[in-house]
């Protein structure tokens, strides 16, 4: 592939994700041309009216000018789906989560090796503005050596809505699957593997038969990790904890780019992704011999950074940040996650 070149891409599925996450970030970066999107609904057609819309996946996959396909689906098709693209000789952007078990992560990953074309995981929150300001934070020793680890992803949602079917299907459904390994993957992204893992799973909302709520920790030697999603959370606390020998950060808020895209806006502007000042972290801590407690500014976040690095991977052969080994990870440790929870005991990985 010629650099400068766009990458030819199609999307299959145009649910919350492709609509929301893939869609727009595609459209409008100059690296990509979003060709083809795979959707059995016509509202595709309605906001990108260039973009060819087809019904069938099979068709998609026959288009020989398209190089990359995002999968959009739902997740228990994510590996039959991930595997005809590759087998197509297509290179594959997986939402999450990547697959239902760990050894389809693998087995995927085989195929894409022996196809010679790149198997690429979306975690699209590690470009969040909070996951970039956390992981500074902690990487200068602002902190000193990280003790405790809290990250929250909670929301007030106590009916299920009539298209919730990621909590009607125990194939890679529930919140654990959905949120819980968004959280697992910027903790493990900050910290590397935990040594096991102890969980409890709830049940709470009427309707569900999977997991809605979750109580995660990740154990470490030194470190305490607690990763945790409720749904019946009105009054919300802060989304993010983190204690260390020299100091304490606490943030609230959440990355505004989530909504503006679901209320259909596009990611344009010079201040795409800034967080208003109310929503910044506070920092306690010492620097320089000096104590210092005061509110630090959120970096900028953009989602626009993930398809940047998916870009140089495929065409200057870099490697990617989000890999297939740390998907096959996060994988794992929502398996055990739930192994965890049935014998309420801890796990080792």
């Amino acid at each position: 592939m010629k650099e400068n070149k766009p990458i030819n891409v199609g999307i299959v599925g145009f649910g919350l994700s492709g609509r929301v996450f893939h869609a727009p970030f595609i459209h409008i970066s100059p690296l990509f041309k979003l060709c083809t999107i795979v959707s059995s609904k016509d509202d595709a057609k309605e906001i990108y009216p260039d973009v060819e819309i087809v019904r069938d996946y099979a068709d998609l996959l026959k288009k020989e000018d398209i190089e990359l396909v995002i999968v959009c689906t739902p997740n228990h098709l994510h590996f039959e789906h991930a595997k005809m693209a590759l087998e197509a000789g297509k290179h594959v952007i997986v939402e999450k989560p990547i697959t239902p078990t760990s050894n389809e992560v693998l087995e995927l990953e085989k195929i894409a090796k022996g196809c010679q074309k790149l198997l690429l995981p979306y975690h699209n929150l590690r470009w969040n503005g909070d996951a970039k300001t956390v992981r500074k934070i902690i990487r200068d020793g602002l902190l000193g050596d990280v003790l405790d680890y809290e990250l929250h992803f909670d929301r007030f949602v106590p009916e299920l809505k009539k298209n919730a079917w990621k909590y009607v299907n125990d194939t890679a459904g529930g919140t654990l699957y959905d949120l819980g390994v968004h959280l697992i993957d910027q903790a493990v992204d900050t910290f590397g593997k935990p040594d096991s893992v102890f969980c409890r799973c709830f049940t709470q909302r009427e309707g569900s038969i999977v997991d809605d709520s979750f109580d995660l920790k990740l154990i470490y030697p030194k470190l305490n990790v607690t990763l945790k999603a409720g749904v019946f959370v009105k009054e919300q606390g802060p989304r993010i904890i983190v204690h260390g020998k020299k100091g304490s950060f606490v943030k609230s808020g959440i990355d505004p780019q989530e909504a503006i895209l679901r209320n259909g806006g596009m990611p344009v502007g010079e201040d795409w992704g800034l967080q208003p000042v109310e929503d910044w972290g506070i920092l306690n801590t010492e620097i320089n011999g000096l104590h210092f407690r005061g509110k630090i500014e959120t970096h900028q976040g953009s989602y626009f950074g993930y398809f940047e690095d998916i870009y140089k991977a495929i065409v200057h052969g870099a490697k990617p940040a989000v890999t297939p080994e740390q998907a096959w990870l996060n994988i794992l440790i929502i398996e055990k996650a739930i192994e965890s929870s049935e014998k309420n005991q801890i796990v080792k990985l």
